[in-house]
């Protein structure tokens, strides 16, 4: 989230991704009705809602008077906000008025935002940040539940890569509103009124929108072992991959550093190459995904992400490599998310409970992944990075052909 000093960098890409969502709602968005359109929206809000700490946060440590050590609890807590909402969002999905808490949440992201502008008791500030989080989760359990429930057959799969490129969208778009608002007042009124209007404009077009039909599981299915079983697998699977894309997206520009890989900016340059990749990874994945099944979607993207950043691990280093297999890293982890998202509610049929399981699976993976990442960076240098993603990344790949196993089999099962 280093990303305050790259706003000049970010313009065009933030123009490609503006392109790439442009063209992901006009497909997606089937009538005049649709609440797709307003999920898009969500999820650009909830991409700026969880990124704008880490842009903020010089600013907010220096308002508060507390140390660089302190004021990262400010990323823990808003992590663990979004971790325990996340658990139980789902739930309250499955009962119903997706649409009024998903509009409830975005009251409360609008007036906590608005709120840390203003505040600089930092235990308050630290408050905000959990109310964001949870707030957030809410968010993301809402989106993916009720794309889910609001498509069906292979308009899932791209419905849920343009999702996720709006998400993408709204944090990489955040590093440049924050830095304008800072140069402009000195603090961050302006993001956050951006966000504020955006978001309560957003609540109230989802108060009056058409909500998908809620669907029900049959309770024998859903409390089966094989079924249960199947779930565990996906959420070790998203454990992991949040965790090492994570990881290696907050890690890489100390990488970069640690093998002198250029002069001065270059590592911040490598960290847009990395998020620029991934997010046209999600843009051609809307096309890709209309084309070829889910699963050969998901082995293949993750062997090649496989490929990609262990070409990193054994390469010492070499520059060229290091740009490239970067760059092709994003681009194949990227469709991945909302891919074993869509695979999963095919095979499963996934409930809100069920959606909040893999999110916060997520969350934690995004938050414990990352430290270890940095213990053994400091132990044993550099190169424990790239290797320590690339031994994840091929867990990943084989719970993959695991999970399609698994998924094969209880199909078979069924038919028999």
């Amino acid at each position: 989230m280093r990303l305050d000093g790259r706003a000049q960098r970010s313009r065009s890409t933030v123009g490609l991704y503006a392109r790439g969502v442009s063209v992901a709602i006009s497909e997606e968005v089937s009538t005049r009705r649709s609440s797709v359109s307003l999920y898009l929206v969500g999820f650009i809000v909830l991409g700026m809602c969880l990124s704008f700490s880490g842009p903020a946060l010089a600013h907010l440590r220096d308002r508060s008077h507390v140390s660089i050590r302190v004021s990262g609890l400010v990323l823990g807590v808003q992590a663990g906000g979004y971790i325990v909402a996340s658990l139980i969002a789902g739930r309250f999905f499955d009962r119903g008025h997706g649409h009024r808490l998903w509009a409830g949440a975005c009251v409360v992201v609008a007036a906590a935002v608005v709120a840390i502008t203003f505040v600089s008791w930092f235990p308050l500030v630290l408050v905000l940040f959990v109310v964001t989080g949870a707030a957030g989760a809410v968010m993301d359990v809402g989106g993916n539940t009720l794309v889910v429930w609001s498509r069906s057959g292979d308009q899932v799969g791209s419905t849920l890569n343009a999702l996720h490129l709006c998400f993408g969208i709204g944090a990489l778009s955040t590093p440049l509103l924050v830095s304008r608002s800072l140069v402009w007042s000195d603090d961050l009124r302006w993001f956050a009124g951006l966000l504020g209007i955006v978001a309560l404009a957003l609540a109230a077009a989802l108060a009056r929108a058409d909500e998908p039909v809620h669907r029900r599981t049959e309770h024998h299915e859903s409390t089966s072992a094989s079924r249960r079983g199947m779930l565990g697998l996906v959420c070790i699977f998203f454990f992991l991959y949040v965790g090492l894309e994570a990881g290696f997206a907050g890690w890489v520009s100390t990488y970069a550093e640690e093998i002198e890989l250029g002069g001065v900016g270059t590592a911040g340059v490598l960290t847009t190459v990395f998020w620029s990749g991934f997010t046209a990874g999600r843009i051609v994945a809307i096309w890709v995904s209309r084309r070829v099944s889910a699963v050969t979607m998901l082995v293949g993207s993750c062997v090649a992400a496989s490929v990609a950043i262990g070409s990193l691990a054994v390469g010492h280093g070499a520059t060229s490599l290091v740009w490239v297999a970067t760059a092709v890293f994003g681009v194949t982890i990227g469709p991945q998310f909302p891919t074993m998202i869509a695979y999963s509610d095919e095979r499963l049929r996934l409930s809100g409970s069920a959606t909040s399981m893999i999110i916060a699976s997520a969350g934690v993976g995004g938050l414990l992944l990352p430290v270890g990442i940095g213990w053994l960076f400091d132990r044993y240098g550099a190169t424990a990075m790239p290797w320590t993603v690339a031994v994840a990344c091929v867990v990943t790949t084989a719970l993959a052909v695991v999970i399609v196993t698994v998924a094969s089999a209880r199909l078979v099962t069924a038919r028999r």
